[in-house]
């Protein structure tokens, strides 16, 4: 009974180094592109987003923006996960022109040196996020600007 006992245990014991074995050379196999995988969610407008809800979202899980255009600027709407900008009486996005209520800070970058309507619709726009990079780039006639979430720190 103990000669069964102690074979037992020393085929469990020789069982166990070669599935260990077994998955180190396993997970040596397998390699994930993780840049390829991220970035099938990658957001791709090839038009401005019509509502600022539309926007795409630039963070690092602590601070972030939404991030859209208007003919003649870019648009941001600051957020923050500590950061409570409104009560209980509101009503989120009740009308597209009361979308500044709900955010803790709000930037307009005017554009309009580079010419008029630099961000409108045709073969000029273009507005993308790469997900991976945490990175919005944003071009128009004569324009391109470029938002990262730096994952760091808040900036």
């Amino acid at each position: 009974m103990r000669r069964q006992t102690i074979l037992r245990a020393a085929a469990a014991v020789l069982t166990l180094i070669a599935c260990s074995s077994g998955l180190s050379q396993a997970q040596h196999l397998v390699k994930i592109d993780y840049r390829k995988v991220i970035s099938r969610g990658d957001l791709d407008y090839s038009e401005p987003a019509r509502r600022s809800e539309e926007g795409m979202p630039v963070g690092n899980g602590r601070m972030g923006s939404l991030v859209w255009t208007t003919p003649s600027s870019l648009k941001f709407q600051i957020n923050r996960v500590d950061v409570f900008a409104a009560d209980g009486r509101t009503a989120s996005f009740p009308v597209v022109d009361s979308d500044y209520a709900s955010g803790c800070a709000y930037v307009d970058i005017n554009v309009t040196s580079a010419g008029e309507d630099v961000f409108s619709p045709g073969p000029n726009f273009n507005q993308h996020l790469s997900i991976y990079d945490g990175l919005m780039t944003a071009g128009g006639k004569g324009v391109t600007a470029r938002v990262l979430g730096w994952p760091a720190r808040d900036v």
